[in-house]
């Protein structure tokens, strides 16, 4: 029996889901159904969404005081047993899984003809609505979600399990920048070496966008599609785009048995030789040629991501001595006694300095602006900098992870720079801190890097169509865009500066 939540009235009854609704019912009437009801220990509280055969549901577990999300099966499936069987398989193929980058299923059940899963509720956004709103990822955020996926599809093989269905959209991106993989719900289980079938020969499964040529010829599949369809996941997030598009589903799936993909440095040349040539031996046609297996993907990503450390840290400037790596050793050539000179002078002047500014720290006038920034305690410092870069990415506005990036000894100048950015946009959204913003963009001018600069000179650009100067709008508008196409590092300016220039122009026409 469903049973509503006790605070909000008379018990309602729902009969069975099919007969009520009836086959191809409305979401919007099921949605209606739904609501306040309680399936097992869990309260249902709204919809989030829904796909191709479930709608998810944000839940209170009563037991436990936490939110779940439910996945229920969509009525007009709940008849056929194949699909029933398809959904049972996916919560049986997940749940055994324990790995902090899968999404973890709690539990699979049926109530009065509901089918549903009960799975981890993941506060944040999916990889595809990332992309979307950020555009081509920074080469080393793209590396650190890649090894998460990568992590978690070689805990899937060891398994046994092939997902069949990696896609941005499956990827779900927690506010601290950790990768979930999600929906084993194509996965195909073998047990013993034999294999679990859930369709019939010939049927494929997937999404074509991302689909291996193995997969779209209905072969039999291991873990070695998932690498390919991680592969074009992977050129997608440093691309904004996938390698393959079409008019219809047909025409895309022969494109990934047929086509190659245009090289991934034709569109990014700030990418790594080494990234590309990675990516394309994931996207090759032929499976022998690919990764043997994700543990192998992992440990290349590992050396890669060490590699784009030090090229990005590496100084521009002849005679200049390379920077230390920040790996938590000490140079060889501080001897022990010497070090631990070190930390009790640091010690002394940080104690006395802090005795000394006491006073004038307290009888301060504080600055209005500065209240909330590098204060909040729900701001972490993350182990690495590509943690601290999707936590600060995945916090809109939260200034104090920006801070917190920037101001890393171990950030590079890329890095360094996205943060100088995303904090003068920060300024510039409001309208009590437009001449700090001012002061921040100028002083990307007097930087030697391109593309900083270039993005410095947009930014003075929207700032001038704030104060209704369009002329000069649009004029740095063009400046900026022209400069940032003679960069070593990145043809493009910053998506989020970019789409403000472009709206900044636009409400400008006719002006």
């Amino acid at each position: 029996m469903l049973e509503p939540n006790p605070e909000s009235g008379p018990q309602k009854r729902l009969g069975n889901p099919v007969s009520t609704l009836g086959v191809g019912a409305s979401s919007t009437s099921m949605a209606c159904s739904l609501t306040g009801i309680t399936l097992g220990e869990f309260h249902l509280l709204r919809r989030l969404g829904k796909g191709g055969m479930a709608e998810v549901w944000l839940a209170e577990q009563t037991s436990l005081q936490r939110h779940v999300a439910i996945k229920i099966l969509l009525p007009e499936f709940v008849a056929d047993a194949t699909y029933l069987q398809r959904f049972r398989h996916e919560a049986t193929a997940a749940g055994g899984l324990n790995h902090p980058n899968i999404v973890q299923v709690y539990m699979v059940g049926e109530q009065d003809g509901i089918h549903f899963i009960a799975q981890e509720y993941i506060q944040g956004r999916n990889l595809k609505e990332f992309i979307t709103k950020k555009g081509p990822l920074e080469v080393s955020l793209a590396l650190h979600i890649l090894k998460q996926v990568a992590s978690a599809l070689q805990i899937a093989t060891t398994s046994g399990i092939v997902h069949r269905d990696i896609k941005p959209e499956n990827v779900l991106l927690t506010k601290t920048g950790v990768a979930k993989v999600a929906d084993f719900g194509l996965a195909q289980l073998t047990l013993h070496g034999e294999k679990v079938a859930l369709t019939e020969v010939g049927i494929t499964l997937g999404t074509p966008l991302y689909m291996s040529p193995e997969q779209v010829n209905g072969k039999n599949l291991d873990g070695r599609s998932d690498i390919y369809s991680m592969g074009v996941m992977a050129w997608h997030m440093l691309a904004g785009r996938p390698p393959f598009t079409g008019e219809t589903a047909l025409e895309i799936a022969v494109k990934h048995l047929n086509e190659l993909p245009v090289p991934l440095m034709h569109i990014r040349p700030d990418v790594h030789q080494s990234v590309a040539d990675l990516i394309e031996r994931m996207m090759s046609k032929r499976k022998e040629d690919r990764p043997a297996d994700a543990q192998s993907v992992v440990l290349e990503l590992k050396s890669l991501s060490r590699l784009i450390g030090m090229k990005e840290t590496m100084p521009s400037k002849k005679g200049l001595r390379p920077p230390l790596e920040t790996t938590g050793s000490v140079p060889t050539f501080l001897d022990r006694t010497f070090r631990q000179q070190m930390r009790w002078m640091i010690c002394s002047c940080a104690l006395f300095m802090a005795s000394t500014a006491g006073l004038g720290w307290a009888l301060r006038t504080p600055d209005p602006f500065l209240k909330q920034v590098g204060t909040d305690v729900r701001t972490p410092r993350m182990k690495t900098t590509e943690e601290q870069l999707a936590h600060a990415l995945a916090s809109d506005g939260d200034e104090a992870a920006w801070i917190l990036l920037r101001d890393r000894v171990d950030s590079t100048p890329h890095q360094k720079g996205l943060a100088e950015i995303n904090l003068a946009m920060i300024c510039l959204r409001d309208p009590r801190r437009r001449l700090d913003a001012e002061k921040q963009l100028n002083d990307f001018q007097n930087s030697s890097d391109v593309w900083l600069k270039a993005n410095g000179k947009a930014g003075l650009a929207v700032l001038a169509g704030l104060n209704g100067d369009f002329a000069t709008l649009r004029e740095m508008g063009e400046q900026a865009r022209n400069s940032v196409r003679q960069s070593d590092r990145d043809k493009h300016l910053d998506p989020q500066l970019d789409r403000a220039l472009s709206d900044a122009i636009r409400r400008s026409q006719g002006r």
